[in-house]
């Protein structure tokens, strides 16, 4: 079950970031090629530029965290309950809209391939 709500959030990140990030601008993907790569890049980026730093919401991240903040990502995307991790994450804004989809979507993607999580 887990893998296969991988599986498929990973299938509509990707599927979504060609048009949202062309759409805003605030994620790029150089020259409009989608790949895990790009995607786990553009996942951490986010992940230390917006929940893990001096400031943030998350001061350190380990293996531990890693699991928890995933969930509160799945959470989020399914539910639409959002901690104060995954609203920083979304720029302060609510749970909802294609940016923040593909935010919550990257950050996944990133924790699950880097911490081998799942």
């Amino acid at each position: 079950m887990r893998s296969m709500f991988l599986a498929v959030l990973l299938a509509a990140g990707i599927g979504m970031l060609h048009a949202s990030v062309e759409a805003s601008g605030s994620i790029g993907t150089g020259a409009g090629k989608v790949s895990p790569r790009a995607a786990y890049s553009q996942g951490k980026a986010l992940t230390f530029d917006t929940l893990v730093c001096n400031g943030c919401p998350v001061q350190r991240l380990d293996r531990n965290r890693a699991e928890t903040l995933r969930a509160d990502l799945e959470a989020a995307h399914s539910a639409g309950d959002a901690t104060a991790e995954v609203t920083a994450l979304c720029g302060g804004a609510a749970v909802q809209g294609d940016e923040c989809t593909l935010r919550l979507e990257l950050v996944y993607y990133f924790l699950t391939r880097r911490y081998r999580l799942g």
